[in-house]
């Protein structure tokens, strides 16, 4: 994709069969947008002394001074270290995205490059190519998937039912709960909206019965439409679950849901409804299917075709105002948040069976 490259994973052309999302048309302009290339890497241990210690000649090497005023306050803030200054070649857009290196890859970056194809992009906007940015002194960090990966879920389904009856619906809503307040998951709820919308634009057409829709209620399992069970229910019946599978998806259910608790998604803006009011809905980070080519998957190849129709809203945006460090800070923090919540996805879709074919090769992309 133009003008931007990966960071929560690689871009694009991954080692594994995966559900490509329409590609954004390039128009003639791009827009000033701070791109980041590879930034998963092996965690190290740092130490993050003062920016005062670099010269004053060499921190305004940039016309930015927004990107200089933000590693100011990420240095004092312990987010930011200054010997990656150097190795940025004194570049503050380079500084910038060795900050994120660091970030992400101590909050689960190897997880998350292993089922995830996600980039992150700091921008002063939040539509690309757009004129219009953001209010003055305010730039953001936007998520948003170059595909979606792909879970399924029949199987994991099937050996929680000989558990508990109603375990399954517990595992999926959690499951989705801990997601969606961050990335968008595409599971049959929204299948069934597609199919509604189907449904009321045929009943205009002279033979509506000659079309057919998807079999979405047929394909999903009864068990999904038991009452959940409660966070403490949940937490008591992992303590009598025998099966070690079992209890390890279980236990990783709990610490994913945990995990993403820890941070509010960022409020949606008056100025971000400005820019955005013309964008269709966000592109899905996770299709959530039963099994291959069931009928979730042909609604969401149904919706794909036409996503990128027009720009679609990021996944996620979190707003830092230079104004404020504290808002910075918590920028940050909830950023980590949310990579901790997909490394957290990433590793429990490892131990849900029926997965193996799931994973991103990326040995080609070194």
């Amino acid at each position: 994709m133009p003008g931007t490259a990966s960071v929560l994973g690689s871009v694009g052309e991954s080692g594994r069969a995966m559900l490509a999302l329409a590609r954004r048309e390039t128009p003639p302009a791009p827009r000033k947008v701070l791109t980041a290339d590879q930034l998963i890497a092996p965690s190290c241990g740092v130490v993050l002394p003062a920016l005062e210690k670099v010269q004053v000649e060499q921190r305004f090497l940039t016309d930015d001074r927004e990107l200089i005023a933000l590693a100011e306050i990420l240095v004092k803030s312990d987010i930011a270290a200054v010997e990656d200054w150097e190795k940025s070649g004194r570049d503050a857009t380079k500084y910038m995205l060795l900050t994120l290196q660091r970030w992400i890859r101590g909050h689960g970056g190897a997880s998350i490059q292993r089922r995830f194809d996600l980039e992150l992009a700091p921008s002063d906007r939040l539509v690309d190519y757009s004129e219009e940015r953001g209010p003055a002194g305010t730039l953001y960090l936007i998520v948003d998937p170059e595909s979606a990966a792909f879970v399924l879920l029949k199987p994991v389904i099937e050996l929680l039912e000989e558990i508990h009856p109603r375990l399954p619906a517990t595992f999926f809503r959690y499951f989705v709960r801990s997601l969606n307040p961050w990335v968008r998951v595409y599971d049959y709820h929204d299948a069934e909206e597609r199919v509604d919308m189907l449904r009321e634009w045929y009943e205009d057409e002279e033979n509506p019965e000659q079309y057919e829709v998807p079999d979405v209620e047929g394909c999903t399992p009864k068990c999904l439409k038991e009452r959940s069970l409660s966070l403490r229910g949940l937490k008591n019946l992992s303590g009598s679950i025998r099966s070690r599978k079992v209890r390890a998806l279980v236990l990783g259910l709990l610490d994913m849901y945990w995990i993403s608790q820890q941070a509010k998604r960022p409020e949606f803006s008056e100025d971000m409804g400005e820019q955005l009011m013309d964008s269709n809905p966000p592109l899905p980070c996770l299709l959530a299917a039963f099994s291959s080519g069931d009928a979730v998957v042909g609604c969401f190849d149904d919706e794909a075709q036409t996503a990128m129709e027009t720009t679609p809203q990021p996944n996620l945006i979190i707003p830092l105002k230079l104004s404020d460090p504290t808002s910075v800070r918590q920028g940050f923090q909830t950023l980590g948040v949310v990579c901790d919540t997909l490394a957290a996805a990433s590793r429990l879709i490892d131990l849900m069976p029926g997965n193996d074919e799931g994973l991103i090769d990326r040995e080609d992309q070194r």
